[in-house]
């Protein structure tokens, strides 16, 4: 009872935190993490088919910063970064790939102009400026989650210096927010107008992939006007917990408290094409979302940890709607 209370209370301060958006918004690579990490992703696609997914992360000397940049266009097929844009520089930049905000809170602009490949290698000319618009305030994860659920699997736990400095993984600041992304791609001089349903997510803190197990993450837009974004990660050291959120039409906002488990989802194969996960929120509600998976973006992390970024459709209570599905895993225990 005695550590179930100390839990509770550790839980309660790491998780009462809320910072104001001009914050949230700025870069953070804290250098006395155990692995400073400052990441922000965009992701685009719309019914045709057309996908776009970017992310950079900004992490310490002795570990190279990550980027993504990829796309997929109909009737042209994939493209994207095989190699580094370019140094840090200023703010949210890698060489000329770079995200800047117009209105904080809402507002991004990701531009990029440079080479990409194709899947087979061959290299195209590319000029990308694209503009998140959100369609409602950013959500921090500190209003989600079951707080007393977390308290009762950390108390499980043989608590030791090493478990403590894992557990920093799990606290990191991350907010969410959909919305649309708008502008144009220019491959090979040839101009293409995009506009996307699209979400972005930025968490900072500390972020080793090698205490990582596996995840997924799904988010999206419904044709009846839900939002929604739910993830489940389970580490080495730790099992899982959900987060999440769900915006209504009215622009209520719900938070989810619980979801289908890792194994259920991908009880018939490790990165399952189609599957179902139930979702329940804090206010009481069930609610059924129905991914399929109509290509990938493939990426790993430090050599170890897999990720496959699904250009997603759904239906969310019935509705149909477009987004991403996220799989993750570590390629020392996982193998596809």
């Amino acid at each position: 009872m005695l550590k179930l209370f100390l839990a509770r209370q550790m839980v309660r301060r790491t998780k009462s935190r809320l910072f104001p958006d001009e914050f949230l918004e700025q870069k953070h690579v804290d250098q006395n993490q155990p692995y400073p990490n400052d990441s922000s992703y965009f992701y685009g696609g719309d019914k045709t088919g057309n996908a776009f997914i970017t992310r950079m992360a900004f992490r310490e000397p002795k570990r190279l910063n990550e980027f993504w940049f990829d796309f997929f266009l109909k009737d042209r097929g994939y493209f994207g970064l095989t190699r580094s844009p370019g140094p840090e520089g200023t703010g949210f930049q890698q060489g000329s790939l770079k995200y800047e905000p117009v209105e904080v809170g809402k507002i991004w602009r990701v531009t990029y102009q440079g080479p990409v490949h194709d899947r087979k290698g061959q290299s195209h000319t590319c000029e990308a400026d694209l503009v998140f618009t959100g369609d409602h305030p950013v959500y921090d994860f500190e209003k989600s989650s079951d707080h007393d659920e977390i308290a009762r699997i950390i108390a499980k736990k043989k608590w030791t210096k090493e478990f403590f400095l894992k557990m920093k993984d799990t606290h990191q600041v991350h907010y969410e927010q959909t919305g649309t992304l708008k502008g144009t791609i220019i491959l090979d001089g040839t101009t293409f107008q995009l506009e996307m349903m699209a979400s972005r997510d930025h968490s900072f803190g500390s972020r080793n992939w090698n205490t990582w197990d596996r995840h997924f993450w799904m988010t999206g837009i419904s044709d009846s006007g839900y939002h929604w974004t739910v993830t489940t990660i389970k580490w080495e050291f730790l099992e899982r917990l959900t987060a999440g959120f769900i915006v209504h039409p009215d622009g209520t906002n719900d938070a989810i408290v619980a979801c289908t488990d890792l194994d259920t989802v991908s009880k018939e194969k490790l990165l399952p094409d189609t599957g179902t996960v139930e979702i329940k929120t804090r206010s009481g509600r069930t609610h059924i979302l129905e991914f399929r998976r109509h290509g990938e973006f493939p990426y790993l992390h430090d050599d170890k940890y897999g990720m496959r970024e699904g250009i997603g459709s759904y239906r969310f209570d019935g509705s149909e709607g477009l987004g991403m599905v996220e799989f993750g895993f570590h390629t020392d225990k996982y193998r596809i």
